[in-house]
């Protein structure tokens, strides 16, 4: 055997349980062998359960084959083998949760690290297309997405070897641009010492933009959640219509900016759970003009692609390609896996 292959790490022992976390629920499925698909076994709320491995143990009582090992998405920032979610309160250590669960063996990743590497192995018929761009099949892909918070990573990769970067995208500044904006921009600020992008772009966000529209407008703002604001939309409300609105040019001016620092010439994919459902109301030509309206760059941005991911297991595909081929995502590392 060469050196270089004792060196690396063990690949993944199946069946492995991924599990996507998020701040408001979690998926968990089961992958038999590297050739099979993920087979979900449970939706849960987030914090459900007092910790995360028994909201783990309560479903794999019922599943007969047991997982050996497990690769699972986090809604938060990584520590080596240690997670925090974000927007709630279920920690991760990954020896921990091997010992609970009697795994051999596992892998924390970010939730968006695992969105990226699903750009890997989603097929054409998992995105819609807002801005055709150039896409270089050899460049690097960005995904971004609002949901509970707001994540992006990337992933770039170099023949067989490839590499995902997390992001804490959410947490940069944001500031108006346009004179919809600036109008609102008072109302969106009031009571936050600092205006991130996930106080806008996430579901709490759609209710603040919500609020500042109603109020600018001089319209009674009715308490409303995120789903509320879209089927009001939907049914034609004028408040609740030029929220989406402002919401859709933020994210794609967003997304703009975010392709730019990476060079996203391989594509921008929008995932996660608002921006699917807000598709029927997008205008593409605005679209467009705010994705690529980065002066002195708009030559280079127009070549770069938007789509949306529409696949809503695509976090789930990515952690089971993840798990079949660590080296292909740059994951083989003593530092991050952990063992029973």
């Amino acid at each position: 055997m060469a050196e270089a292959d004792l060196m690396r790490p063990p690949s993944i022992s199946y069946p492995v349980l991924v599990a996507d976390i998020g701040g408001t629920n979690c998926r968990l499925s089961l992958v038999a062998d590297p050739e099979s698909p993920h087979q979900p076994l449970a939706r849960l709320g987030t914090g459900s359960h007092p910790t995360a491995e028994a909201a783990f143990s309560a479903v794999l009582s019922d599943v007969t084959e047991k997982p050996r090992s497990a690769v699972i998405a986090v809604a938060g920032p990584l520590d080596g083998r240690q997670a925090q979610l974000t927007n709630a309160v279920w920690s991760f250590e990954g020896p921990r949760i091997a010992m609970a669960l009697g795994l051999t063996q596992g892998l924390l990743v970010n939730d968006f690290e695992a969105l990226a590497a699903s750009l890997a192995v989603l097929g054409s018929d998992d995105a819609v297309t807002l801005v055709e761009g150039q896409p270089d099949p050899d460049g690097v892909r960005l995904v971004l997405g609002p949901g509970t918070g707001f994540g992006a990573a990337a992933l770039l990769t170099r023949g067989e070897r490839g590499m995902l970067i997390p992001t804490e995208s959410g947490h940069i500044g944001i500031g108006p641009e346009d004179q919809a904006e600036h109008r609102i921009w008072p109302a969106l600020s009031n009571g936050v010492p600092r205006l991130t992008v996930e106080h806008l772009l996430s579901g709490d966000g759609l209710v603040r933009l919500h609020k500042a529209v109603a109020l600018t407008s001089g319209t009674p703002a009715p308490e409303v959640s995120a789903a509320d604001v879209a089927r009001l939309a939907e049914d034609g409300d004028p408040a609740a219509l030029m929220t989406v609105i402002c919401f859709w040019r933020l994210l794609a001016r967003v997304a703009g900016d975010l392709a730019l620092i990476f060079k996203a010439t391989g594509g921008v994919f929008i995932a996660g759970g608002i921006a699917p459902r807000l598709l029927p109301l997008v205008d593409r030509a605005a679209i467009r003009t705010v994705f690529t309206g980065k002066p002195p760059m708009e030559e280079l941005v127009g070549s770069f692609a938007l789509r949306v991911v529409t696949a809503p297991d695509a976090a789930e595909q990515g952690l089971a390609a993840i798990a079949g081929n660590l080296h292909r995502f740059g994951l083989d590392d003593p530092k991050r896996l952990w063992f029973g």
